[in-house]
C-alpha cells in the first residue's frame, strides 16, 4: 500500500469528504449549539442591556454589572429593568421608584417596608422573585424584608462568589463547545494559518473576558477586557461552525488519492 503524501493538513480527510452519518453529526452539532449561543447573546442582551436607564447594551451597562453603581443599591439600579420585565403600566412606575428610593434614603426602616414597599413588591415583582423561580432563575429572593434590605446596599456589583460559579460554568462549557467546534473546522479547506488563528481566538478571548469581570469589579476602566473578549469569543466560534456548514455540504471533496 502506497503512503499518502503529507503536505500540510492533506492526510486529513476535509470536510466535503466526511460520510452522510458525520456530516448529519456535525450538522446536529452545529445547529443545535448554535442556536444556544444565539441565545445566550440574547440573554445578556436582555439581562445587562438597560442597566443604565436607556435602552439597548452598551458600555455603562457592562460596568454597572460587574462594578455596580456605586452611588445608589443594587435594588435601586435594577428597578427601571425590573419594572419593564414586568410589564408594569408606565404610568405607576415613577411612583415605585420614589417609594423604594424614599425607602433607602431613609434607613431602609421595617414599618415603611411593610406598608409603602411590600405591597408594590408582592404585586409586580415575585413573579421572577419568589423563592422558587429565584431559585431557577439565580435572582435575589424579593419574599421578605430581609430579602429586599440585602438588596438595598450599595451597589457594588456582581459579587465575586458568583463571578467564581458563573466563570465556572462558562469556562467548562464553552471550553468544551470551541474544542468540539475547532475540531470541525480544523477540516475545513481553508489555509493553516487561517485555520489556527480562528481555532485558537475564541479561548484567548473567553480568558480575557473572564479575567476582566474581576478587574472591572475593582476598577471600571478594565471594561475593555469584558467587551473585546465577548466580542470575539462566541462570534468567532460561530462563524467557524458557520464556515464548516457552508463547506460540508457544499464544496465537491478532493479527487480521490492512492492508497
Amino acid at each position: 500500500m502506497n503512503e499518502r503524501k503529507i503536505k500540510g493538513d492533506t492526510t486529513m480527510r476535509q470536510l466535503p469528504e466526511l460520510t452522510l452519518a458525520e456530516k448529519l453529526a456535525h450538522t446536529g452539532f452545529i445547529f443545535l449549539v448554535g442556536l444556544g449561543l444565539l441565545v445566550a447573546e440574547a440573554y445578556v442582551y436582555l439581562t445587562v442591556g438597560g442597566l443604565d436607564g436607556k435602552p439597548g447594551l452598551d458600555k455603562q451597562d457592562v460596568i454597572i454589572s460587574y462594578y455596580g453603581n456605586r452611588s445608589a443599591s443594587k435594588l435601586q439600579t435594577v428597578l427601571p429593568t425590573m419594572m419593564g420585565y414586568a410589564a408594569m403600566p408606565a404610568g405607576e412606575r415613577p411612583k415605585m421608584q420614589e417609594t423604594i428610593d424614599h425607602w433607602v434614603a431613609n434607613g431602609q426602616s421595617k414599618t415603611e417596608y411593610e406598608h409603602a414597599v411590600k405591597p408594590l413588591i408582592d404585586a409586580n415583582c415575585l413573579k421572577c422573585h419568589s423563592v422558587a423561580m429565584s431559585q431557577q432563575l439565580h435572582n435575589p429572593p424579593l419574599v421578605s424584608y430581609d430579602d429586599v434590605k440585602a438588596v438595598a446596599k450599595v451597589d457594588t456589583g456582581m459579587s465575586y462568589t458568583t463571578m467564581l460559579l458563573t466563570g465556572m460554568v462558562h469556562l467548562t462549557m464553552l471550553g468544551v463547545i470551541f474544542w468540539i467546534a475547532g475540531g470541525i473546522f480544523a477540516r475545513a479547506r481553508f489555509p493553516m494559518a487561517f485555520k489556527a488563528v480562528l481555532i485558537i481566538l475564541p479561548f484567548i478571548a473567553m480568558t480575557v473576558d473572564f479575567s476582566g469581570w474581576f478587574l472591572t469589579h475593582q476598577n471600571p476602566a478594565f471594561v475593555w477586557l469584558v467587551l473585546i473578549g465577548g466580542a470575539l469569543s462566541c462570534p468567532i466560534a460561530l462563524l467557524e461552525m458557520f464556515l464548516s456548514l457552508i463547506q460540508m455540504w457544499f464544496l465537491k471533496p478532493r479527487p480521490s488519492q492512492a492508497q
